[in-house]
């Protein structure tokens, strides 16, 4: 993994759960962002933890409001949503599993941490996937040159429930209270760039905004 002095160099704060469907929105608009920093910010992705330790099955009325949310966002993003998950009555919406298999891709490759979380929220959202299940998960894994086994090995370690814990807090010291919240950190100067969903022009104002205030 890249070593720098995180206080060094300006980045990119990301808080996002992949099984938020205002993130899973979102995506598109946070690559342009990305693509259009690439070569002048570093980026770094932080679990917000959406449900995390959810145990119970959703009821008819949370089903039915998840629905509608998720309509919402399906019609202000454009992005495609399969409902198929919100016919069952055993579904647990408990969103550490999915936060746990992005962390574990930091630490097998890091490279593809982003390509993980995109994959699960288009496995979740897109095909009706059940992404609290392990064995998607390591399936989903494959597509980034990483076996089943090593993943499922590290994803299950004592080491990955605790760094996922980590992430939890350190959103919740960001006071990332919604996502996806995106933040620009520079020194010791942290800027709130956006909470909850905003195109990319109006993202990309607001970071312009934020380095102006940092140079001038």
């Amino acid at each position: 993994m890249e070593q720098y002095n995180l206080l060094d160099v300006p980045h990119l704060i990301y808080v996002m759960d992949p099984m938020c469907s205002w993130c899973y929105g979102f995506a598109p608009q946070l690559q342009k962002l990305k693509q259009a920093q690439e070569d002048k910010l570093k980026f770094k992705l932080v679990m917000g933890g959406l449900r995390p330790g959810t145990t119970k099955p959703m009821d008819t009325g949370m089903r039915d409001s998840i629905r509608h949310h998720w309509q919402e966002v399906e019609k202000a993003t454009e992005q495609p949503f399969n409902y198929t998950l919100l016919e069952r009555n055993d579904f647990v919406y408990d969103t550490e599993p999915a936060c746990r298999a992005v962390i574990t891709m930091r630490y097998l490759k890091p490279e593809a941490e982003l390509e993980m979380a995109e994959a699960i929220q288009n496995a979740f959202y897109a095909q009706g996937s059940d992404v609290t299940q392990p064995a998607i998960l390591a399936a989903i894994a494959t597509q980034f040159d990483v076996t089943e086994e090593e993943f499922l090995e590290m994803f299950n370690s004592e080491l990955m429930l605790e760094k996922t814990q980590q992430d939890f807090l350190i959103a919740r010291h960001l006071q990332a209270n919604a996502f996806p919240s995106l933040y620009l950190l520079n020194g010791h100067q942290v800027s709130l760039l956006s909470r909850g969903y905003r195109l990319f022009e109006a993202l990309n104002s607001r970071l312009q905004e934020a380095l102006r205030n940092y140079t001038s």
